[in-house]
């Protein structure tokens, strides 16, 4: 009825898709058998390990989820959305991670088109959302299917998915309509890129190591406006994209031209606030609570957040 057949992980390299899991994995994936730490080693080595590392930090191979639900196993089946390739289960407790295999990996940041991205911000948005899966969870690390510690389960799945074909059956207008805010999964991924690469185009003729040196306050600064922010080695990954990528480029005319249209782009949809902004900082430092500034400048207090301006602890 389900179509789901639990395999034997010891045996994963007779799998053909275990053993394509494995190929995709990175030269040195983060790996750990505690969910607390985790560490890099060769994928030979890591492969031994209970949690693992499933995609390159820049190049997204397989979409993954964390199912809580003592059900989780029949959760695609359920909802009427696409097999998953693989099903990790905790055999304790029911929970399940899912797997989905793409047919074209979508580069992150600068080895692909931004379309691609938002695309796969908005598909993957959609599938959590559909499977009522973990938004919190990252997919830094997931359950590894090739480890005697849970139970896998292959579901004859095709062996791939485009990003069309899992959009089929979704709304993609749920993921639409966030505010930026609220962005989860690979939306909060592609929102750092876009606000931090401008300040490192303006780097440019800066060493590497100084590029990202004035890169990751900006970058961690940004990912407190999130309501589940990414995790530090996201966020390094990110800064140290954008900083490759300004050290190997030649920041000609052309580019500069560039920034000037995005600096454009964004007064023309957010307005010139420079002036707001230098007095909203003024008054944060004064003490004045974020309601009353907003209030004074005839703005949100989102829009407070987006400039980077937050309530003082107390």
């Amino acid at each position: 009825m389900y179509a789901i057949k639990q395999i034997d992980p010891t045996d994963w390299q007779s799998v053909s898709t275990l053993a394509q899991f494995y190929a995709d994995l990175a030269t040195n994936p983060y790996c750990t058998n505690d969910k607390g730490f985790s560490h890099i080693r060769t994928k030979s080595h890591a492969i031994k390990h209970a949690y693992i590392q499933p995609n390159h930090p820049e190049i997204i191979k397989w979409l993954v989820f964390d199912i809580d639900d003592p059900q989780a196993l029949f959760a695609y089946h359920d909802k009427g959305l696409p097999r998953p390739q693989i099903i990790i289960k905790n055999p304790e407790n029911g929970h399940a991670h899912y797997a989905y295999k793409l047919t074209t990996p979508v580069g992150k940041w600068r080895k692909s088109s931004q379309k691609a991205m938002r695309y796969l911000a908005s598909v993957q948005k959609a599938l959590r959302l559909a499977l009522e899966a973990d938004k919190s969870y990252g997919g830094n690390l997931v359950k590894n299917p090739c480890h005697t510690s849970h139970e896998v389960y292959l579901t004859r799945a095709k062996p791939s998915y485009t990003l069309a074909e899992l959009a089929e059956n979704l709304d993609l207008e749920l993921y639409q309509a966030q505010e930026p805010a609220n962005d989860e999964g690979y939306g909060r991924n592609y929102s750092v890129f876009q606000h931090v690469r401008p300040y490192g185009y303006a780097l440019a003729s800066a060493p590497y190591s100084e590029i990202v040196r004035q890169l990751q306050p900006i970058a961690e600064q940004y990912n407190q406006r999130f309501d589940v922010p990414l995790f530090p080695n996201e966020l390094k990954h990110i800064v140290r994209s954008i900083a490759r990528y300004c050290v190997r480029m030649d920041f000609t005319a052309s580019h500069k031209a560039l920034s000037e249209r995005q600096s454009h782009r964004s007064k023309m949809r957010w307005g010139d606030n420079t002036d707001k902004q230098k007095q909203a900082r003024i008054w944060a430092s004064e003490g004045v609570k974020i309601g009353v500034i907003a209030e004074r400048l005839s703005i949100s207090p989102r829009t407070l957040t987006r400039w980077g301006i937050q309530k003082k602890p107390k």
